[in-house]
């Protein structure tokens, strides 16, 4: 059963808002770029695990979380969490391509593209034993007793892997049905369900926001306006109560929402009636208000010094 489906994780929208308004100039365009693809690629391979295990619930006792934030003993991200009749299993995804070799002395990830192209990553294991460990302290610190162990997977065949026997098994997507189902019957079962639920309680959400602060970027280097959301490349005017793409001449009335948000995401989760104006490149004050107050955004403070605070 999956208890904790899927759904894009904050970063990679906030990447993906960053991306869009960043200065195409700035130096750490290039970077920020590089991380949206790799978020994304990261993403799109979890998803395919999830639905193998999805098919897996169906004959098999099992409760599936998908990225969950725990606090203690300290802040740890966690990719998906299978919990079976008798165990947990922290499953680490690799979505990468090329050649693949995992090597222990010492513990380095090193792949290699068609093009000869080499890049050294942290090795995977080193990661997952940190994740292990934590969520070993986080159980006993509830007086919970449960094996907790791990695996590392890569959901494609666009991989070769060469790898030094270490800590983990390593798996490919197809082969985590058979691995899960051939995992060794033990003796004491443990209550999965409420182990389930237990780390549902206790989850926290994973807070990167605003991300200019996070990588240092001006906000200055920041592109303003209402961005169609139709052709993804013209600007809006907002024009008789409803907003208008100058490049297609889609119109929307609740454009702005999705303007608002990347400014939560990336600048401030609270806004005042003045940069509202600046961000929506709206001069009317008494429209921005009017936006802000039917949007659904919480007041802060007086009306002089009010504050929106954006829902995100």
């Amino acid at each position: 059963m999956i208890i904790k489906p899927d759904k894009e994780a904050s970063l990679t929208l906030g990447l993906r808002a960053l991306a869009k308004r960043l200065d195409r100039k700035h130096l750490l365009f290039d970077q920020i770029s590089k991380e949206l693809l790799q978020a994304e690629a990261g993403e799109y391979g979890e998803k395919f695990i999830m639905k193998q295990l999805e098919k897996l619930s169906f004959v098999m006792k099992i409760y599936v979380l998908h990225n969950i934030t725990l606090r203690y003993p300290l802040s740890f991200q966690i990719d998906i969490v299978v919990i079976t009749p008798y165990e947990v299993i922290l499953v680490e995804c690799k979505n990468i391509r090329g050649n693949v070799e995992l090597k222990n002395r010492p513990r380095q990830m090193i792949r290699t593209l068609e093009t000869g192209e080499r890049r050294i990553f942290h090795h995977p294991e080193v990661q997952l034993e940190e994740y292990v460990y934590n969520l070993k302290k986080f159980f006993n610190q509830h007086y919970i007793k449960v094996p907790v162990n791990g695996i590392i997977v890569f959901p494609f065949n666009n991989v070769r892997i060469d790898y030094e026997d270490g800590y983990f098994p390593v798996l490919t997507a197809r082969e985590l049905i058979s691995f899960l189902q051939q995992r060794p019957i033990k003796e004491k079962c443990i209550d999965a369900y409420a182990i389930s639920r237990f780390l549902v309680a206790h989850l926290q959400s994973y807070e990167v926001y605003p991300l200019c602060r996070y990588y240092g970027i001006e906000i200055e280097a920041i592109q303003p306006g209402v961005f169609c959301p139709r052709c993804q490349c013209g600007q809006m005017q907002w024009i008789k109560r409803k907003w208008i793409c100058t490049s297609c001449l889609h119109t929307d009335q609740k454009a702005h929402l999705l303007a608002l948000q990347d400014y939560g995401m990336l600048i401030d989760k609270n806004i005042t009636n003045k940069q509202a104006q600046h961000f929506l490149q709206l001069s009317n004050r008494h429209v921005i208000k009017r936006l802000l107050t039917t949007s659904a955004y919480y007041k802060v403070g007086a009306t002089k010094q009010r504050k929106y605070q954006i829902l995100l």
